[in-house]
């Protein structure tokens, strides 16, 4: 009985410790966006849809949102959340399950966006805005986590 204490305890100290939970909140803007071009394929991916309508007219999501490209024109890399053609499709494609959001997406693509502004357009004493996700009303913005077929609605519009 000593003997097989002794040799589970041994077998118990000897394991591995776990790895710690890696942080990937970086992730959205690496190097490891690469992956599109050397072949890698992507473990996670799904589409959302993202509509504008800016005071009652439809504003497209332009194409190839989050392409990175070198001096000549080439692609230098594809970011994991990115647009492949102006219909409001939303490519979310990456290697490790983690959480992208709203926000992320507008960080990539370099524009304004919160509850009080969307790209070009601001809150002010006549227009308001307000956000639809699968058609009800959210006020997550920002922080709204993105998953497979979401539809989300964006209106800019008169208060």
């Amino acid at each position: 009985l000593v003997t097989i204490s002794v040799l589970s305890g041994m077998y118990w100290i000897s394991l591995p410790e776990p790895e710690p939970e890696q942080d990937y909140s970086d992730l959205l803007r690496s190097s490891i966006c690469i992956y599109a071009l050397q072949g890698i394929v992507s473990d996670y991916h799904y589409h959302f849809r993202l509509n504008f309508t800016i005071d009652g007219e439809r504003v497209e999501v332009p194409a190839n949102v989050g392409f990175e490209y070198n001096d000549d024109g080439s692609v230098l890399f594809i970011h994991p959340v990115h647009t492949y053609d102006n219909s409001g499709q939303v490519h979310v494609e990456t290697v490790v399950n983690t959480t992208v959001t709203l926000g992320d997406f507008f960080a990539i693509w370099e524009q304004p966006f919160s509850s009080e502004q969307v790209l070009d357009h601001a809150v002010d004493e006549t227009h308001a805005l307000r956000m639809t996700v699968e058609g009800v009303e959210s006020e997550a913005w920002e922080t709204l986590e993105l998953a497979p077929y979401l539809s989300i609605e964006i209106f800019y519009e008169a208060a």
